[in-house]
């Protein structure tokens, strides 16, 4: 999967010379964290309609807002412009990028979003053009479909040992032979030598036949524990 495939298209941009008191209302009315910021064509509230290419010139961050309102001692803070704060260097992706790099990057950074940009040669210089943002939401999001969460169907969990796939592939055997679509499976690496856990969503709210094919071939499985996770969310 790539960053284009996940990332956000329509964006909320500033310029360099607006100021933070625009910038924190952006900021506080979508409730975001950063706002990339661009020389190009103006919008209404920074939405990307229009028609010309936005330049990327830096990122704003909330943080980088606090630090402003923190360091204001003679000028208020809402007069101050966008690039005097902005960072100039902001770390970016390209389109083509694979999502599991990203989201590395995103982690190991402790990083909210990352541009999405694309390099275009003019006049002996290459301009950085802004063409999506990458955030942790759409990471989560993208996630969710992966696992089939926005589609009807129910999940299982087949354990299976590292070398010895067989219960898994049976799982999917049964599941063509039985015409059960497979939506999605996603295996997470073990831990502390654990049996390896592989998550099954099927297209089906009537798994009967496929559960008793896989009692009988003596094929264990199990079903999330919703219920544990929401107090477990509450509890935190």
């Amino acid at each position: 999967m790539l960053v284009k495939d996940v990332m956000t298209r329509k964006l909320i941009t500033v310029t360099p010379d607006d100021t933070l008191g625009h910038a924190a209302t952006l900021l506080r009315q979508f409730q975001f964290h950063h706002l990339p910021v661009v020389q190009g064509e103006p919008a209404i509230f920074g939405f990307t309609g229009a028609t010309k290419p936005l330049y990327l010139e830096g990122l704003l961050t909330s943080q980088d807002i606090d630090l402003a309102v923190a360091a204001s001692a003679q000028q208020p803070w809402q007069e101050r412009h966008v690039q005097e704060v902005m960072d100039r260097s902001p770390v970016c992706v390209t389109p083509t990028t694979s999502v599991a790099a990203a989201a590395q990057v995103l982690v190991e950074r402790g990083l909210n979003g990352l541009p999405v940009v694309e390099y275009e040669q003019q006049e002996q210089r290459t301009r950085t053009l802004l063409v999506g943002l990458l955030t942790r939401s759409d990471l989560l999001i993208a996630l969710a479909r992966a696992l089939g969460a926005f589609e009807p169907g129910m999940q299982l969990l087949i354990p299976f040992t590292t070398g010895n796939p067989t219960p898994l592939a049976r799982l999917l055997l049964l599941a063509a032979e039985l015409h059960v679509q497979v939506r999605s499976l996603v295996v997470v690496p073990p831990k502390n030598g654990q049996p390896r856990m592989a998550t099954v969503r099927l297209g089906t709210i009537n798994p009967a036949p496929l559960l008793m094919r896989l009692q009988d071939e003596g094929i264990e499985y199990s079903f999330p524990d919703l219920a544990l996770e929401e107090r477990s969310h509450d509890q935190a």
